[in-house]
C-alpha cells in the first residue's frame, strides 16, 4: 500500500467517515485478486498489481480496498459497532 498518510491518520479518517455515513460498515470481503488500478476506498491510492484487492459489497456496488487497508476498515468498523449485546 502506498499512502502518505499514517496508519494513526488513516484510522482516524475511518472514524470520521464511519460516523458521518459517508462510509458504510465493513462486513466482509467476498472476493480478493490482484489489483488492476482501481482507486481503494479507504486511502484512495490505486490498487496496483502485484498487490492483493479486497472487493466488498457496498451500497451501489463494489468496494476496493488494499489488504492493509481492509483490516484497518474492519477494525474501525468492529469498534464504531460496539459490543454485542445479549
Amino acid at each position: 500500500m502506498t499512502t502518505l498518510l499514517s496508519e494513526g491518520q488513516l484510522r482516524q479518517q475511518l472514524r470520521v467517515r464511519l460516523a458521518q455515513g459517508r462510509l458504510p460498515v465493513a462486513r466482509g470481503v467476498y472476493r480478493t485478486q490482484r489489483g488492476i488500478g482501481r482507486p481503494c476506498i479507504v486511502c484512495r491510492r490505486a490498487v496496483m498489481s502485484p498487490e492483493v484487492q479486497h472487493e466488498v459489497s457496498g451500497t451501489g456496488g463494489v468496494l476496493i480496498t488494499h489488504e492493509a487497508c481492509y483490516r484497518l476498515w474492519r477494525e474501525e468498523s468492529v469498534s464504531f459497532l460496539g459490543p454485542k449485546r445479549p
